[in-house]
């Protein structure tokens, strides 16, 4: 299927809280029957929709999917979708948006590359839901229970919502017959571990693969290979991910000039780094925060 896109297709989530990285809420539709799709859109976020009530039409550029009320989809990082309610009821759902990177600790390391989408396309595990009914039950369940904990917000709400995420990520590998959620062999995690935290010590220096490769005595093409074959992407391309979760961290919770703030997430040139961020959230990081300032209000 040959998709049009325009530059607003790619959506920004906002989070509330910018080192809390995860939204949930629910959405509600009135009574009327529609035969149009929303747009398309795509978002780096893995994305969980739940149905409490009513029929919802939810299409990729490979399959379409019809849910009723308790039934759960799933949809992998950059993954292209659109919606669609159907029928004349009431449509209500919960949508829930997960920034899968921040919240792969290093005890989860070697599953990195299959939950944020490097590795594997998450979104054909809804075949497996559609199969297991008892565990499309339970992610049903934990998504009403996190949306119920950032609601509420009791003391140590953090770490139940945590804890809830981690619990539905095992749930999916439990139904993962096609092993699509390949973790990372062990050895090579535990090679990787301290160049991952040699990088996040550097993100205000230079970080050259030469550099860190020389570090822990490797060959630099050797290393390059290596760290691909584990974490999906490319050195660069990794270094530059985190400078710019780092630089939209720090835009959100410092009162720093744009320009400082490309120093502190290691760009020598202000430019290149309003470059770099452009394209990564498709805004200017003034325009960033200037979003952030409006939906708060």
């Amino acid at each position: 299927m040959t998709v049009n896109l325009t530059p607003y297709d790619n959506e920004q989530v906002e989070y509330a809280d910018p080192n809390f990285r995860i939204k949930i809420w629910t959405i509600v539709h009135p009574i009327q029957a529609s035969i149009q799709y929303g747009p398309w859109h795509y978002h780096e976020e893995v994305e969980w929709i739940s149905i409490l009530q009513g029929t919802m039409t939810i299409e990729t550029t490979h399959q379409t999917y019809t849910l009723q009320a308790g039934e759960v989809m799933m949809l992998g990082a950059n993954e292209l979708h659109r919606t669609h309610k159907y029928g004349q009821s009431h449509l209500i759902y919960n949508v829930c948006h997960v920034d899968m990177t921040a919240f792969m600790d290093p005890s989860l390391l070697t599953y990195l590359a299959a939950f944020t989408g490097r590795s594997a396309n998450l979104t054909l595990l809804n075949e497996a839901l559609r199969k297991y009914p008892s565990s499309n039950q339970i992610i049903h369940e934990l998504l009403n229970q996190m949306l119920n904990d950032i609601t509420v917000k009791k003391r140590g709400y953090e770490l139940a919502v945590n804890a809830n995420l981690k619990r539905l990520l095992y749930t999916l590998i439990q139904i993962d017959d096609e092993q699509m959620i390949e973790p990372m062999d062990h050895q090579l995690a535990q090679k990787l571990r301290p160049a991952l935290t040699y990088i996040e010590q550097q993100l205000e220096e230079p970080c050259q693969i030469t550099d860190i490769s020389s570090k822990l005595n490797y060959n630099s093409s050797y290393f390059a290979k290596l760290f691909k074959k584990g974490m999906g992407m490319t050195f660069t391309s990794y270094v530059q991910m985190r400078r710019m979760k780092r630089a939209e961290q720090l835009l959100l919770t410092e009162t720093w000039s744009v320009t400082e703030i490309s120093g502190r997430v290691g760009f020598t040139s202000p430019a290149q780094f309003y470059q770099l961020f452009k394209r990564h959230f498709g805004c200017s990081p003034r325009q960033f925060v200037a979003r952030r300032k409006f939906n708060k209000t």
